[in-house]
């Protein structure tokens, strides 16, 4: 039953154990209180009450009830300190699962999916871990000390008749809670889908508004809430039937008690303060019938929860964890050597049979028709898809035998679909270096061309650039990531196409300023504009994943090739071609 929670003893064994044995001790003094009150009734009713009796048994009741209190708070504070404990390493677990992970994990886990998981599932199992176990002990132990005291009190044979309903109530409610579990789990898999329709929606506000299909959005959203509302339904509909069977099963246990009860004291076999006792024992089995209830329905809602989960969890990383290799040396050359790589959800290979040398401190220009590998070429040193490392070579050394994230370290990227952070723009710039001084940050923003745009802003560097960058233009975004790139000066800089949406003068600005501090330090420029590569000390061009032409400048310029063409389209206004080679 607790098989898929068992890992987490090991963070909250004490406050378990503490809260555990706190609550058995809680559980227990309660039971004194009805005996209590039965022997005062039949001291009272047989006239034999005294001054001294009376102030004891009241002063015992006191301090039963105080010493109550105070194990309530021990048990209290521990269990729900577990279950917080739970919830913070169950989202911790998580989200380092999640920024471990391959493009390839996230391609196959929406994003609405993964959000789920780690708000709505670890809320149920966080509720599991804390009044779960609460509802744990009162269903199983607890009923066990009542019956066992109803049966030193009042007789074995009212005791077994009276609970014959709630044991009937405990077979009826396991049937329940197998088709609660399956219903819990279609109410999470359609919140799932809604919240991908979501994010999906306003994420795409601005393109829907622009075609003028907000009604058509409307009604797909629609269609999916419908669907949770009705997994919701259903799921109610069992649950609904739990209490009416609780209500009516222990209204029979009470009837069944008070006729057997009267029975056995109209025979002079059962006192009336022993009939009371039983009354008020079997009055606190109602709570314990309750709970079995709500455990069970805890208990198969965590479990759909946690089967989610661990399906993240137990997710085998594609990237090995190399942070145990060597770190990577200073300026290092960069070779690929016969390196072919396929995505996941390719048949065919992207790259095919690249060699490639980069040398430290030079200049490298990537261009070529869509879709020919640009991207996919300089992905190979992100560790973003796991790649055949033993046809890399950093330095001296065979890429898997380096640690990736030392390599990464000497890496600046601007990938082609930049990310601005719903924060300040000084914040976005120093994304990259939290530690910047503002030396360094007006450095980067100068390098990016972006001063003149920071005095247009209100708040200068304090603006903030709202979700996505959406008070930013398409040239401020990519600036932006420009300046975070370069602003620790990296070793190795990368730009994907990172100049589309900026106009000429201000690509020469960027370019120039970046010849200028980048002396020995390695860049690489992927671009469609033959203009941002065409000072590269050496340019590759790809078609369909092969290396196709390379060279300079003037050693393309200087045969009948695909990117003569395209530089003479460009220089007279036109677009890129990718059909004509």
């Amino acid at each position: 039953m607790f098989k898929n929670f068992k890992w987490f003893l090991k963070y909250s064994k004490k406050n378990y154990l503490i809260g555990s044995i706190s609550l058995i001790v809680t559980d227990i003094i309660s039971l004194f209180l009805p005996y209590i009150t039965g022997k005062l009734i039949d001291i009272v009713y047989n006239n034999s009450l005294d001054s001294v009796t009376f102030r004891n048994l009241i002063l015992f009741a006191v301090f039963m009830v105080f010493l109550k209190y105070i194990t309530a708070i021990a048990w209290s504070y521990n269990i729900f300190k577990a279950s917080a404990k739970m919830e913070y390493i169950s989202r911790d677990k998580l989200m380092n699962k999640f920024l471990r992970q391959s493009q390839r994990f996230f391609e196959k886990n929406p994003t609405g999916s993964l959000m789920s998981k780690s708000t709505q599932d670890v809320s149920q199992i966080a509720m599991y871990a804390g009044f779960g176990v609460l509802a744990f002990f009162d269903a199983i132990l607890f009923p066990i000390f009542i019956i066992i005291m109803m049966i030193i009190n009042t007789g074995f044979k009212i005791t077994v008749f009276s609970i014959l309903p709630l044991a009937l109530l405990g077979l009826v409610l396991t049937k329940i809670m197998e088709k609660i579990y399956s219903k819990s789990k279609a109410v999470n898999k359609s919140f799932d889908e809604l919240t991908d329709k979501v994010l999906e929606d306003v994420e795409g506000i601005r393109i829907i508004r622009v075609y003028n299909i907000e009604n058509i959005r409307e009604e797909a959203f629609k269609e999916k809430a419908r669907i949770l509302a009705d997994n919701n339904v259903s799921l109610a509909k069992t649950d609904a039937i739990i209490e009416p069977v609780e209500r009516s099963l222990t209204a029979l246990s009470f009837v069944i008690a008070v006729a057997f009860g009267s029975y056995l004291i109209s025979n002079g076999k059962l006192s009336l303060g022993q009939l009371v006792s039983f009354t008020y024992y079997l009055n606190m089995l109602i709570w314990p019938v309750f709970a079995m209830g709500e455990f069970l329905n805890l208990h198969q809602q965590a479990s759909a929860a946690m089967d989610r989960i661990n399906e993240i969890l137990v997710y085998r990383e594609e990237i090995e964890d190399s942070s145990k290799f060597k770190r990577v040396n200073d300026n290092p050359d960069i070779f690929f050597k016969d390196h072919n790589f396929s995505y996941p959800t390719s048949k065919d290979n992207v790259l095919k049979n690249i060699n490639l040398s980069i040398k430290n401190g030079s200049s490298l220009g990537i261009i070529g028709k869509t879709a020919s590998g640009k991207t996919t070429i300089i992905k190979q040193l992100l560790d973003l898809y796991k790649v055949d490392k033993d046809t890399i070579i950093i330095g001296d050394q065979y890429y898997s035998d380096i640690s990736s994230s030392s390599l990464k370290d000497l890496i600046g990227y601007v990938p082609q679909k930049h990310m601005i952070f719903s924060d300040t723009i000084e914040n976005n710039i120093k994304f990259s270096n939290p530690k910047a001084s503002d030396e360094q940050i007006n450095k980067a923003i100068k390098i990016a061309d972006f001063t003149k745009d920071i005095g247009e802003f209100t708040d200068g560097l304090n603006t903030m650039t709202g979700e996505k960058g959406v008070s930013l233009s398409g040239g401020q975004k990519q600036r932006i990531s420009i300046a975070r790139a370069v602003l620790n000066n990296p070793q190795i800089l990368i730009l994907d196409d990172a100049m589309s949406a900026v106009d000429a003068n201000t690509e020469k600005n960027i370019i120039n300023n970046l010849k200028a501090i980048r002396n020995n330090k390695t860049t690489i420029i992927i671009a469609h504009r033959i203009s941002q590569v065409q000072n590269c000390d050496k340019i590759i061009v790809l078609d369909d994943g092969k290396i196709v032409e390379e060279g300079n400048h003037d050693e393309l310029m200087s045969k009948d090739s695909w990117y003569k063409k395209q530089y003479e389209n460009q220089i007279i206004g036109g677009a890129i071609d990718d059909k004509e080679k």
